[in-house]
C-alpha cells in the first residue's frame, strides 16, 4: 500500500469531522471579527493591513487546535483500537503509515484553515473597501503553513504514544507550550537579563526568542509581511531600533516553522519503528 492511498483515505475520514469542522467555523469568525477590530479603535488609521495584522494574532493561538484535534489520534487512536495491526497488515512500512496520515491530515488541515481564512479575508473586504491581494494570499500560505506544522508535531506525538489517553495529554502540553504560553519565556529571559520586562523596543535576541515556537515564528513571518508594505506596523528594525542581524531575519523563522514541521514527524517515525504492536 502506498503513503497516497493512506493519505486519501486519512483525508475522507478526517473530513467528516463534526468538531474539525465546528472549529474551523470558529477560527474563521474569531478573525473575520477581529480583523475589524482597528475600526474601532481612534489612534489607529483603520487600515485592512492592521485589521488582517490583529486577525493572525488569534489564529496563532486558535489554528494549533485545529490541527491537533484533526491529527493527535491518527496513530494512538488505532494502535488503542488495535486497527493499526489490520493497516500493517497490507505491508506499507512504517515510515509510509506515518507520510500518508501526515500528508492526509495536513490536506484537512490546509482546506478547512484556507477556507477560514478565505471568509475572513471576505468580511475583510466588505468592511474596509480593499483587500491587498500579494500579502493577503501570502497571509493564507503561512497560516496553512502554521497549521501543517501543528499537524508534523501532532504526528509525530501519536505516533510515540500507544494510547488515547497519553496522546491527548501531550497534545494539550504542547498547545500550552508553544501556542497559548509560549510568550511568557521571551518575556520572562528579558526580565532575567535586563532586570526589567520588554518596552517599545527590545534586543535582537528576544524577538529570536520569541520566534523559537510554530506560533512565535508564524506571527514574525506574518509582521514582516505587513510591515514591508504599512509603515504604521512595527517591523523588526522599528522593534529593534536599528539594523537587524542575521538570526532575527525573516528566513530564520521559516526554517523554524520546518523544523517544527518535520523533526517531530522524524522522533515519531523513530519510536513507531522500534515498537512492538503484539
Amino acid at each position: 500500500m502506498s503513503w497516497s492511498v493512506i493519505a486519501a483515505k486519512e483525508f475522507d475520514d478526517a473530513v467528516r469531522s463534526k468538531l474539525l469542522w465546528g472549529l474551523v467555523t470558529v477560527v474563521a469568525l474569531v478573525m473575520g471579527l477581529t480583523s475589524l477590530v482597528p475600526l474601532l479603535i481612534p489612534e489607529f488609521d483603520g487600515s485592512v493591513l492592521l485589521g488582517l495584522g490583529a486577525a493572525t494574532e488569534f489564529a496563532a493561538m486558535l489554528v494549533p487546535i485545529v490541527s491537533l484535534v484533526a491529527a493527535y489520534l491518527a496513530i494512538a487512536g488505532e494502535r488503542e483500537s488495535g486497527s493499526i495491526r489490520l493497516l500493517l497488515g497490507l505491508k506499507p512500512t512504517r515510515g509510509t503509515v506515518i507520510l500518508g496520515k501526515f500528508v492526509g491530515r495536513s490536506g484537512v488541515v490546509v482546506a478547512g484553515i484556507g477556507t477560514g481564512v478565505l471568509i475572513a479575508g471576505l468580511l475583510a473586504f466588505l468592511v474596509y473597501g480593499e483587500l491587498p491581494v500579494a500579502t493577503f494570499g501570502l497571509i493564507v500560505l503561512l497560516t496553512a503553513a502554521l497549521g501543517v506544522s501543528f499537524v508534523g508535531i501532532a504526528i509525530g506525538i501519536s505516533a510515540a504514544t500507544a494510547t488515547r489517553a497519553r496522546a491527548m495529554t501531550l497534545g494539550i502540553a504542547v498547545y500550552l507550550g508553544l501556542a497559548l504560553l509560549w510568550d511568557l519565556v521571551p518575556q520572562g529571559a528579558h526580565l532575567v537579563v535586563l532586570g526589567e520586562f520588554p518596552s517599545s523596543t527590545v534586543p535582537a535576541w528576544y524577538i529570536l526568542v520569541e520566534g523559537l515556537s510554530p506560533s512565535g515564528a508564524y506571527s514574525a513571518l506574518v509582521t514582516a509581511a505587513l510591515s514591508a508594505n504599512n509603515p504604521a506596523i512595527p517591523g523588526a528594525e522599528a522593534l529593534v531600533g536599528g539594523a537587524v542581524p542575521f538570526y532575527a531575519q525573516w528566513w530564520v523563522f521559516a526554517l523554524v516553522l520546518a523544523a517544527w514541521t518535520t523533526i517531530p514527524l522524524v522522533l515519531g517515525y523513530l519510536v513507531f519503528r522500534r515498537t512492538d504492536l503484539n
